[in-house]
């Protein structure tokens, strides 16, 4: 037969109603305090997931001294590569120097050979000492003209490498910007999953903690209801009814009867009718009068 949420709720209030009537009983003839056993509670786990702002600083903080030292390197780099270009510049400079100092004495040197030449040869004035003075003095500028065109072209592509040097650094620092934001999207992405595992671990663990509690409880309630009824039942027997004085009895039954009606009135009478006719916890523990009165009343 489908059991009803209707036939459910009858079914509880008629223990209800015995464990009542069996406290009576056990008033009557002796008393038994309900046990109470010692309660085991499971501890849970509390796990509280960081925002998504939360997370975006997490991995920013454990990126940035990877940043700083990427950034640092690049720079160091760019300032190296400008040392090394002004030093270069300093070098050609100073080697310039050397050499048009050394085209100056072999110009000096020769100029004076051909004056002390020509001298003792008694050419001093002649067009042989201007011609051979001309020939001298014309090596002489083009070699310096070539020296400084060389000199200046030297400079010129040093120049060139410095002004770029600005450019380069900010070109650089753009291309470790664009692969910095895909390292730091993949250290985000790495943290929300961990936290996804850490939430999901800790739903499923607290479930499970949630369940066994349940288990322990529902345990625990019909151990401390198995006791109180067995205590109940030797109290019955080792005090049975028979030995109460009449009086007594008549109390007792008094107030069973009592705790009857207030039940089987709470019923309609179709319901009160068919629970006294088919339960014989009411004929148990009510003496004849008591009980032909409460069938009297419902049963009928």
């Amino acid at each position: 037969m489908k059991t009803t949420a209707a036939t459910k709720d009858l079914f509880d209030e008629r223990g209800k109603l015995e464990e009542e009537i069996k406290k009576l009983e056990s008033a009557a003839g002796g008393t038994v305090e309900k046990p109470e056993l010692p309660s085991v509670k499971l501890d849970y786990i509390t796990y509280d997931p960081p925002t998504d702002e939360q997370l975006k600083q997490n991995a920013s903080d454990s990126l940035q001294s990877y940043k700083d030292g990427q950034i640092s390197a690049i720079k160091n780099n760019s300032a190296a590569e400008a040392e090394m270009l002004a030093g270069k510049k300093d070098e050609y400079s100073a080697k310039f120097d050397a050499e048009r100092s050394q085209l100056e004495e072999l110009y000096d040197a020769a100029a004076r050979r051909i004056d002390n030449d020509v001298i003792k040869r008694g050419l001093a004035r002649s067009t042989v000492a201007t011609s051979s003075k001309s020939d001298l003095e014309s090596e002489y500028l083009k070699k310096t003209a070539d020296l400084n065109r060389d000199y200046g072209k030297q400079l010129a592509d040093i120049d060139a490498q410095i002004s770029q040097i600005d450019g380069k650094l900010k070109a650089a620092l753009d291309d470790f910007n664009i692969s910095y934001a895909v390292k730091l999207n993949e250290k985000l992405a790495e943290l929300r999953e961990e936290r996804n595992k850490k939430t999901y671990e800790a739903v499923k663990y607290n479930n499970e903690i949630k369940a066994k509690q349940a288990q322990l409880d529902a345990s625990k309630a019909k151990t401390e209801s198995d006791l109180y009824s067995a205590a109940l039942d030797r109290i019955k027997k080792e005090n049975s009814l028979d030995g109460l004085s009449q009086s007594d009895r008549n109390d007792l039954y008094r107030s069973v009867y009592a705790q009857m009606d207030a039940y089987l009135s709470s019923l309609d009478e179709t319901t009160a009718r068919l629970e006294i006719r088919n339960h014989d916890l009411f004929r148990t523990h009510l003496s004849d009068y008591y009980y032909y009165k409460l069938y009297d009343k419902y049963g009928r």
